[in-house]
Order: structure tokens, then sequence, then C-alpha cells
């Protein structure tokens, strides 16, 4: 997903990816999540606690 500047552009990554690279990522291929769901997940992280990790 680096590069993508949007959650948009992210979604739709997400979407187009193969089956065997959604079940790598933990992304079940008949469940991927929608452009909301993107957003609000990345909008709920903290930077501190991700920069940490």
């Amino acid at each position: 997903m680096t590069g993508y500047r949007s959650y948009t552009a992210i979604a739709e990554w997400i979407a187009d990816v193969p089956a065997t690279t959604a079940l790598a990522l933990g992304i079940a291929p008949d469940r991927r999540p929608l452009e909301a769901m993107i957003r609000q997940l990345l909008q709920a992280v903290d930077p501190d606690l991700l920069t940490a990790a």
C-alpha cells in the first residue's frame, strides 16, 4: 500500500489484490473492508504507538 494517499485508493488496492494476497494479510477474500472501514481504522490509530511498534 506504500504510496497510496487516499482511503479510496487503499480500498481499491485491497479490492484488487489476489485472494492469496488477501489471505496472507489476514483478510477474508470474500469479506474485504470497504473505504469507510479503512478510514475509521486508520483515523483511530495512535501515530506514536504505531511508530513505537
